[in-house]
């Protein structure tokens, strides 16, 4: 039996309309073509749908009880092409994110909320981790997109390098305002909040107030971006962080301002090497790169 879909169209139409001159209206199909897609299906079935009489046309028994399977079979193929559509448009299905503080923090919420005021269809799942338990979802195919601390030397992974400059972040009030820039020597006087000692941003800052004839040190480690800036913003003290978190409008009383020399923190975008990426997946990474290549710029003008 190889039914099509057009004939329970036209079943379904005659039985919700009562006729076959409404039914053949609805589908915009002439009475003679509902009445041969009729005996057709009724060819296919073995057994008639309707008693048939000189002005007389009305549903058996049988076509009461195969009705609502006729309506629910027509909603699944709509289901399915409505669905499909949305996935050529990038809007349903799953995009699973595996991301490190850094991004997590200062780039992917706002990335997010863009994303699925477009797509709402999509489910979104943002995990963060460190570096290395990014890496290893990523090459397992338990992520979709990684965004990872640079360099990444995975034969497993497709890396695609960014770089982002610094800024020194400091709370309103502070003297350091009044200056547009901030250099190694006017770290000297101000308590110091590092993220870690092995970190990269700590690790250049060091070496550029080192080669500058300056030693300092930050007794405090917050780890995480976003949590220094929280204690900056407390009060804590000074620090040095990613463009990402350190130029975000919070209106939470930080200030920055761009440090000379320059440091960079240098991320990755990680994907599962020859894997067949999502519409959505292929999307957001656009996102990703979009804004990366703005964030590497600072903004010009508002510092506060």
């Amino acid at each position: 039996m190889h039914l099509k879909l057009r004939h329970l169209e036209v079943f379904h139409a005659v039985m919700e309309e009562g006729s076959v001159s409404k039914a053949a209206d609805r589908l915009h199909l002439t009475q003679p073509a509902i009445s041969i897609a009729l005996s057709r299906l009724e060819d296919m079935l073995g057994f008639p749908l309707f008693h048939r009489s000189k002005g007389h046309f009305a549903p058996r028994p049988e076509a009461y009880l195969l009705h609502m399977d006729a309506e629910l079979s027509i909603l699944a193929v709509e289901q399915f092409a409505n669905r499909a559509r949305l996935i050529r448009q990038g809007g349903a299905g799953l995009l699973r994110i595996g991301a490190l503080g850094a991004s997590a923090f200062g780039l992917l919420p706002q990335l997010v909320a863009r994303y699925t005021a477009e797509n709402p269809k999509v489910e979104i799942d943002l995990r963060v981790r460190s570096s290395t338990q990014i890496a290893y979802l990523v090459s397992n195919g338990q992520c979709d997109i990684g965004l990872v601390e640079a360099p990444v030397a995975a034969p497993s992974l497709e890396v695609e390098p960014f770089s982002l400059p610094c800024v020194c972040i400091f709370p309103a009030g502070s003297p350091l305002a009044a200056k547009d820039c901030i250099t190694p020597g006017d770290l000297v006087d101000q308590r110091l909040i590092g993220i870690q000692d092995s970190n990269q941003v700590d690790r250049q800052l060091r070496g550029v107030c080192a080669e500058a004839g300056f030693e300092i040190a930050a007794p405090v480690h917050g780890f995480f971006f976003a949590v220094v800036r929280r204690m900056v913003a407390e009060g804590a003290g000074v620090a040095i962080v990613d463009a990402l978190n350190g130029c975000l409008p919070l209106q939470d009383g930080v200030c920055w301002r761009p440090f000379v020399p320059e440091i960079t923190y240098d991320t990755a975008l990680i994907v599962k090497a020859g894997a067949e990426l999502s519409v959505p997946a292929r999307a957001f990474i656009q996102l990703i790169r979009d804004e990366m290549a703005a964030r590497a710029v600072l903004p010009v003008g508002d510092t506060v």
